[in-house]
């Protein structure tokens, strides 16, 4: 019998990725950094990795933080609305919001590319509003 934090994970996915059946992978290499990985299971194959979390210092807090991300994720998708930076942030921030700085930076990155010749903003996947107001 599955535990109830491990339903609530594979909800979260069939909410996220659809109806399937999801592998998560808890890996380490030096027994004291820990990260899951989730891929479709098709059966006699596995797909591409759909998501990582941050890294963790024990296996029952990638479980943690698997449940966490996954859960804050899976809510935006049932909202039917697009996620917004913090959001954004939230999800993929790390354990702790450890990671949400360097995101931070690497959204603006991407927001500032997706600026037009014209001055025109393309909607993207890291812009909350878009503005296509060319003076």
């Amino acid at each position: 019998m599955s535990s109830p934090q491990s339903q609530r994970i594979q909800a979260s996915c069939v909410t996220i990725w659809g109806n399937s059946d999801y592998d998560i992978d808890i890996e380490t290499d030096d027994w004291i950094s820990y990260y899951a990985v989730v891929k479709k299971d098709f059966g006699d194959s596995f797909g591409p990795p759909l998501t990582i979390t941050g890294i963790c210092d024990s296996e029952n807090h990638v479980w943690r933080e698997l449940d966490r991300m996954l859960g804050l994720w899976a809510r935006v998708v049932q909202s039917g609305q697009p996620m917004t930076e913090d959001q954004n942030l939230e999800i993929f921030g790390g354990p702790n919001g450890q990671n949400k700085p360097i995101l931070r930076e690497f959204i603006a990155l991407m927001n500032k590319k997706r600026v037009g010749p014209a001055g025109e903003r393309s909607e993207g996947p890291f812009s909350e509003t878009v503005s296509n107001s060319a003076s």
